[in-house]
C-alpha cells in the first residue's frame, strides 16, 4: 500500500533453501558450517533429498577447510545413504580418506562412486579411480580402470588417453603413437589445468626435462591458490610436480 512501510523479512531463514544459499555464499568455512548445520536441523519432512545432500556437501566442504578430515569421511557418509548425488558422495570420501593417508580405503569408495555413477560421469569416476590405484602402485589396476574408461569416454577421452600412457611409462612400459596422444591433449580443453600435470609427467619420464619444467611450472601456478577442498584432490600431484621440478632446477 502507498505510504506503508516494507515489512522486513525474519533475521533468520525461514526455509532449508535459504540457509543452502547462505551456506553456498559464507566467506569462510565456520559461517558455511553454521548455516549448513542450521539447515539440516529442519524436520525430515520439510528437507527435500536433493536440497538435504547439498546441505551435507557445503558441511562437508567445511570440515575439509578446517582439516577436520574424519568427520568429512562421516559427511560423505551420510550425503551417500540419501541417494542423489550418491556418486560424488563416495568420491568426496575417497578424496577425504586418501588425505587421511589411508589409499586402500579410498580406492573402495572411489570403486563404489564408479559403481553408483550415471552414464555421462561414468568414465570421470574411472579415471578417479585409476589415478589412486597408480598412486598404490597397482598399474594393472589403473591400466584397467582407464581402458574401461575409454570405452564410454567422450569429452574427456585426451586425457584418459594420456593419464593411460603415464601409468604405462611410469612402470617402463612401451607405449604406442606416444606423440599422437600428447598432442591430442594438448590440443584439446583438457591440455589446460590437468593436462599441464599429465604432459609434465610424461615429459619427465621420457627425460625430456626442458619441455616437462614448462609443464609442470604451468601446473603448479595454476594450482597455487585453490582452496584446500581442490588442494585435497591433487595433493599427490602437486607433490610430484614438485618433486620433478626442483630435480630439473637443481641440476
Amino acid at each position: 500500500m502507498p505510504g506503508s512501510k516494507s515489512v522486513q523479512p525474519p533475521p533468520h531463514a525461514a526455509f532449508p533453501e535459504e540457509h543452502l544459499r547462505r551456506a553456498l555464499q559464507a566467506k569462510g568455512p565456520r559461517a558455511r558450517l553454521r548455516e549448513a548445520e542450521a539447515g539440516l536441523a529442519f524436520e525430515p519432512e520439510e528437507l527435500a533429498p536433493d536440497t538435504q545432500v547439498l546441505l551435507l556437501r557445503q558441511a562437508y566442504l567445511a570440515h575439509v577447510e578446517l582439516h577436520q578430515l574424519r568427520r568429512a569421511v562421516e559427511i560423505a557418509d551420510a550425503m551417500a545413504a540419501i541417494g542423489p548425488l550418491k556418486d560424488f558422495a563416495y568420491t568426496d570420501k575417497a578424496r577425504a580418506l586418501h588425505a587421511l593417508g589411508e589409499l586402500r580405503p579410498a580406492i573402495d569408495a572411489q570403486r563404489l562412486a564408479a559403481r553408483n555413477a550415471p552414464a555421462n560421469r561414468r568414465s570421470f569416476h574411472l579415471w578417479s579411480l585409476a589415478t589412486l590405484q597408480h598412486f598404490a602402485g597397482d598399474v594393472d589396476g589403473a591400466e584397467a580402470s582407464l581402458l574401461r574408461g575409454l570405452r564410454i569416454a567422450k569429452r574427456d577421452r585426451p586425457l584418459l588417453e594420456a593419464h593411460l600412457a603415464y601409468v604405462q611409462l611410469d612402470a617402463g612400459r612401451a607405449v604406442e603413437d606416444l606423440q599422437a596422444i600428447r598432442d591430442e591433449l594438448a590440443a584439446s580443453p583438457n591440455g589446460e589445468g590437468y593436462g599441464q600435470y599429465l604432459l609434465g609427467m610424461i615429459a619427465w619420464t621420457l627425460g625430456d626435462r626442458p619441455r616437462a619444467a614448462v609443464h609442470l611450472r604451468a601446473f603448479l601456478r595454476r594450482n597455487a591458490s585453490v582452496d584446500e577442498a581442490k588442494r585435497l584432490t591433487i595433493r599427490e600431484e602437486l607433490r610430484r610436480a614438485r618433486v620433478a621440478l626442483a630435480s630439473i632446477e637443481s641440476d
